[in-house]
């Protein structure tokens, strides 16, 4: 029998759906943002042990949930940028409203960072029609601590 694929990015998507569809604001949570498992959010915002992110569609464009990363742009304070999150650190997908959502585990020694370099596969953020400006409007970033 064969090793099977992670299930924690089939899990995310249907929870963002599950959320989303129950009219629920989508928050990422992700453990040590700052380790390198988070790309495209200023780097003042990553300073914290978890970054909670609005994911909905009206605070996102072009959210894509990978089977190794999540991908998605945004705005804060007003700027657009590409955000790109390795899945080793989302520990979280929930609703705002009610907290309803899924836990999942995260490593031990996450704080460490990754391994090997992973990077974004763009960090762009041109306004060509295949890169649309992400809506407009404040950050959608929370911090808890």
């Amino acid at each position: 029998m064969s090793e099977m694929t992670d299930r924690k990015p089939y899990l995310l998507r249907a929870i963002y759906q599950w959320i989303v569809d129950n009219d629920c604001t989508p928050h990422l949570v992700i453990a040590a943002p700052g380790a390198g498992w988070v790309h495209g959010v200023p780097s003042h915002l990553l300073q914290e042990d978890m970054l909670v992110l609005n994911i909905s569609p009206q605070a996102t464009a072009h959210l894509q949930i990978e089977d190794d990363n999540i991908t998605f742009h945004t705005r804060f304070g007003g700027k657009s940028h590409q955000v790109w999150v390795a899945m080793e650190a989302v520990a979280s997908l929930v609703a705002r409203e009610n907290g309803e959502g899924i836990s999942l585990p995260v490593a031990d020694d996450i704080e460490a960072g990754p391994k090997k370099t992973r990077q974004p596969a763009s960090d762009s953020t041109d306004k060509t029609p295949d890169n649309p400006v992400p809506p407009a409007g404040g950050s959608h970033l929370r911090i808890i601590k």
